[in-house]
């Protein structure tokens, strides 16, 4: 191998490395950012209050519902049924308030990653998957007298039934009727 050859290969491996050390360094500093985001996302939480102000509810980072304040005089000024809307409406609100906060968190972090479809022709767009934080649409304004359930559970399907069990069978005529039932005789 010449000189020449040799400080090419060696220049060549000098830029590799400042580059892997660029690479490592990039990756350090958007690893502590993710735990910074991480942390903050954990600690997020929602407060929301019903136009009335008669209930308020907090909710976690995860989307469940960690409090509820409902005024002493909420019984004397509404229904139970308005009340439980106000709750169910809430909930819902302070989830979508939680998961916008989470996402802008998270956003530095994927704002200068290149998109998938970017590095591999014909590929679907990572951005197409990820979900969409719209706010919620409040609910139609039921009777006062009625109650509508706005919740997840009612908009599901009911679930299938299993089959029904066979019948018992009998003990065929002849065999001793004090003989106790077994899995083994055919009895349960």
């Amino acid at each position: 191998m010449s000189g020449d050859d040799r400080a090419r290969l060696e220049a060549r491996n000098a830029a590799m490395r400042e580059q892997v050390h660029g690479l490592l360094d990039t990756f350090h500093r958007q690893t502590e950012m993710l735990r910074e985001a991480q942390s903050a996302a954990a600690a997020t939480t929602a407060t929301v209050t019903s136009r009335d102000g008669l209930v308020r509810a907090t909710v976690d980072s995860s989307g469940v519902l960690s409090a509820l304040e409902i005024t002493p005089s909420a019984f004397d000024r509404s229904t139970p049924e308005a009340l439980a809307r106000s709750v169910v409406q809430l909930a819902r609100e302070g989830a979508a308030q939680v998961k916008q906060q989470v996402a802008e968190l998270m956003s530095p972090l994927t704002a200068d990653l290149p998109d998938l479809a970017d590095l591999v022709e014909g590929a679907p767009s990572l951005s197409a998957l990820l979900p969409r934080f719209d706010q919620p649409e409040p609910p139609a304004e039921a009777d006062e007298g009625s109650f509508e359930d706005h919740s997840a559970l009612a908009e599901r399907p009911a679930a299938p039934q299993p089959p029904p069990r066979p019948a018992r069978p009998t003990r065929p005529a002849g065999e001793d009727e004090d003989a106790p039932d077994t899995w083994l005789r055919g009895g349960y």
